[in-house]
């Protein structure tokens, strides 16, 4: 099968090598290289930078529903076209140019986490399991029909380790998904609007913690924002100290929220609204990311008694 794959992300590279290694006839379209690093040089996007390294048909598209856009999808000739993590809303008429439809991978379980970051927002909310759906791509955004859905548990694991994870499922759930569209097995199922949850896009400045808040909370956002925009909390001196990994402790005895209340080899641990926050890896931004232990030999800003701020 033909299909022109629009993507960007690192997360859709999964999805490049699954549909090849099917053996489909891939085009790439991507957003341009942008100028990145101290040099400004033009940088392509992961998957614009992998598909010239294989030698695919590729292209930049500055606006898939431009008319350039449009005249390169229709050479291209697709019998599919997939959508991951692209970052351009696709218009009718980019939607039509492949006979079997336009298809999409999102990282949740729809209709809940609709939007930009919903792997985030389910880490963040506490939800116990997410996953990764097929969908039918619509006008609206992430409101089509249901393809295919495979679920996994969140447990203590980071936004960016669900990513990885869901990347690899959804690109092996899209090629078992067009095995079923060309047999006619595929069924599409509404979603439930009455059940549509939203994930907006992260900020920087929504890493940053509340000691104030509970543990279990500190905990979950730390995750949900890892690699990025990453959780941070600033010394008594005003240096930012990025979270990198930890753990919550429910069983401690209650104390301004942000406070040091122990130091040791197994971490820092600093006082929440209720119970503590054990930091075991972290990083000033002049320093590379250590371990508490390694951190606390060579730093005395967290002493037992100093207060980490918002």
């Amino acid at each position: 099968m033909r299909v022109s794959l629009l993507a960007s992300a690192e997360f859709a590279l999964p999805t490049l090598a699954a549909l090849l290694a099917a053996g489909h006839e891939v085009a790439v379209g991507t957003q341009p290289a942008k100028p990145a690093g101290r040099g400004r040089e033009l940088r392509p996007t992961p998957i614009g930078h992998q598909a010239h390294l294989l030698g695919l048909p590729m292209a930049e598209l500055q606006d898939v529903n431009a008319p350039e856009g449009l005249a390169w999808l229709r050479e291209a000739q697709p019998d599919l076209l997939v959508v991951v993590a692209f970052g351009q809303k696709l218009g009718p008429a980019v939607r039509a140019t492949a006979p079997w439809g336009c298809v999409n991978i999102h990282p949740s379980l729809l209709p809940r986490w609709r939007g930009a970051a919903p792997v985030q927002a389910a880490v963040l909310a506490g939800d116990e399991q997410t996953g990764v759906c097929i969908i039918d791509v619509v006008e609206r955004m992430d409101a089509g029909h249901v393809l295919a859905v495979s679920r996994t548990p969140v447990g203590r694991k980071t936004a960016g380790e669900l990513l990885d994870e869901l990347a690899r499922e959804g690109a092996r759930l899209l090629v078992e998904t067009i095995d079923r569209m060309a047999s006619g097995e595929v069924q599409r199922e509404a979603q439930d609007e009455q059940q549509v949850t939203r994930a907006g896009k992260l900020q920087p400045d929504d890493g940053r913690i509340r000691w104030e808040h509970d543990a279990r909370d500190v905990d979950r956002r730390v995750r949900a924002v890892t690699p990025r925009p990453g959780a941070f909390a600033l010394c008594e001196d005003g240096e930012r100290v990025r979270i990198l990994a930890g753990e919550p402790l429910l069983a401690v005895g209650a104390s301004l929220p942000g406070v040091v209340l122990q130091v040791g080899p197994s971490g820092i641990d600093v006082s929440c609204g209720r119970g503590a926050y054990r930091i075991a890896r972290l990083q000033i931004a002049s320093g590379k990311p250590l371990d508490a232990e390694a951190f606390l030999r060579g730093h005395t800003r967290l002493a037992v008694g100093s207060r980490l701020g918002p």
